[in-house]
Formats: structure tokens, sequence, C-alpha cells
């Protein structure tokens, strides 16, 4: 079994949607298509479909300290029940330049259709003993925050734009 994260966190995630056509039923169908929610919630130009439901996503650089680090992961999204779950299989980090085989980085996320819109929640993790220290939990825990707030702005952005012309579109 795999060592849990030495540094987690987690945030709640909620988006109303007053969209014309927004219902419960229209939001699962739209979840349900999973390719579609996952290419709006991460920017489809940095994404590389590898099979149905799964990418490798490279994302923006992360300025840590004085260093640009850039997360390379795989995705996998599957629907389960009546929710898109969005997990990292594997992550490749770019840039610190050391221990970078030591360092592991996480992430899962659960978005459901709710009555006035979409939620569920995001959990990043790292796992690394180099962030033992206080130093070290300082600047990973304001990595993960920087990464929460990332996946924030993008369902709060890209899947309610992306969502609108979904259902604008009447192709349900």
């Amino acid at each position: 079994m795999a060592e849990p994260p030495a540094l987690l966190r987690r945030r709640e995630l909620s988006q109303p949607i007053t969209a014309p056509g927004a219902s419960r039923e229209r939001l699962l169908a739209y979840l349900a298509l999973v390719d579609r929610p996952l290419t709006a919630l991460l920017a489809r130009e940095r994404l590389t479909p590898i099979a149905p439901g799964e990418f490798t996503y490279r994302s923006n650089p992360h300025q840590v300290l004085q260093w640009q680090v850039v997360p390379t992961l795989t995705l996998r999204g599957e629907w389960e029940g009546e929710q898109l779950e969005v997990r990292s299989t594997s992550c490749r980090l770019v840039g610190l330049g050391f221990g970078m085989d030591s360092i592991g980085f996480t992430l899962e996320a659960v978005l459901g259709a709710e009555e006035r819109g979409l939620g569920g929640w995001a959990e990043v993790g790292l796992h690394s003993r180099l962030i033992g220290n206080s130093i070290g939990r300082k600047v990973g825990t304001l990595a993960l925050e920087a990464v929460l707030d990332r996946v924030e702005r993008r369902v709060e952005r890209g899947m309610r734009n992306d969502l609108g012309a979904w259902l604008a579109g009447g192709k349900f």
C-alpha cells in the first residue's frame, strides 16, 4: 500500500450554474461525458489524450521560492454512480534540480450535480521526506494551496463556460 502523503490539503468545490436549461439531470449528463468536463477543467492545449477518460497534463509552471516547477501528470476520469471522479495516476516534477524522484504529488477530485449547480471536492498531496522540516512544510503547503486555487478557478470559469455552451447546443 502506498505511503500516505506527508502533506494533504482538501477544498470543497461549489459552482452555481444559472445557464438556461440547467437542471440536475442535465448536469449529470454533462459530467457523465467524462472527456468533455475533463478538458474543460484543464487547459486543452496542455492535454494529450492517452485513452478515453485518460490524459497526460503538462501544467503551467509553479513558482516555488526560486524554482519554476512544471508538473506533468497522468490523469484518469471515471463516471462512478452520479459523480465524475478524477485522480492522478502518475506525476513527474521538473524544475527543482534536486531530489525530484523523492517528491510525489497526488490529486483526487470528485464533482457531482447539486440542485443549483456543481459541487464536490478536490484533494492534493505531497509525498517527500524533504518536507519534514517546518520550512519544507510551509513551502509544500503554499504549493498545494496554489494548486487548489487553480482547480477552483477552472471549475468556476472553464467548466461553467463549457457547460453553458453544451447546454446551449441542446445535444443531450
